[in-house]
């Protein structure tokens, strides 16, 4: 695959708000690629294996990042092709999927019984656990095997260099 193509095409729909380390946490992972006929690039996602614990578990997780579908090619489905075959992925590798959604595509996210996450959050950083809450923030769980996660108890991620969520 030509990582260059899917960097720029994310960095298209994402705009100036898509940094660096941004791209990397997609990098690594899982790439789900969708091409046309003429074999051209329409959209990117990638599934990054993480581990988030809740209530003392630690859960091997398919995270969510750099969904992408090319402006011209967007309103023909292509964004439920790229999540159908993500949650594919997270159903077979992982206990759990999450994402941190820009707040055009909660819908859409909540709309594949995606769980928007009410509870507070922290990271597990190199001195300790620290505080995450970010209001900007919209984290989605998806529990692919059942149950819920209690809001009252806190969601921690694995330490990362840029954005923890």
């Amino acid at each position: 695959m030509q990582l260059d193509a899917a960097e720029r095409l994310v960095r298209a729909a994402f705009g100036s708000n898509f940094r660096s380390h941004d791209w990397l946490h997609a990098v690594d992972g899982v790439h789900v690629v969708l091409r046309d006929d003429s074999q051209s690039l329409v959209g990117f996602a990638s599934v990054a294996a993480r581990v988030l614990r809740h209530n003392g578990i630690a859960f091997s997780t398919g995270y969510v990042e750099g969904v992408a579908v090319r402006s011209d090619q967007q309103g023909r489905g292509l964004g439920r092709i790229v999540m159908d075959c993500l949650e594919h992925i997270i159903r077979a590798r992982h206990q759990l999927g999450a994402l941190n959604a820009v707040a055009t595509a909660a819908p859409f996210y909540a709309s594949r019984d995606w769980q928007a996450w009410i509870g507070h959050t922290q990271a597990d950083s190199p001195t300790g656990l620290i505080e995450t809450y970010d209001p900007a923030d919209r984290i989605f769980l998806f529990t692919p095997h059942g149950g819920a996660l209690n809001a009252a108890t806190p969601l921690v991620c694995d330490w990362r260099a840029g954005d923890l969520w």
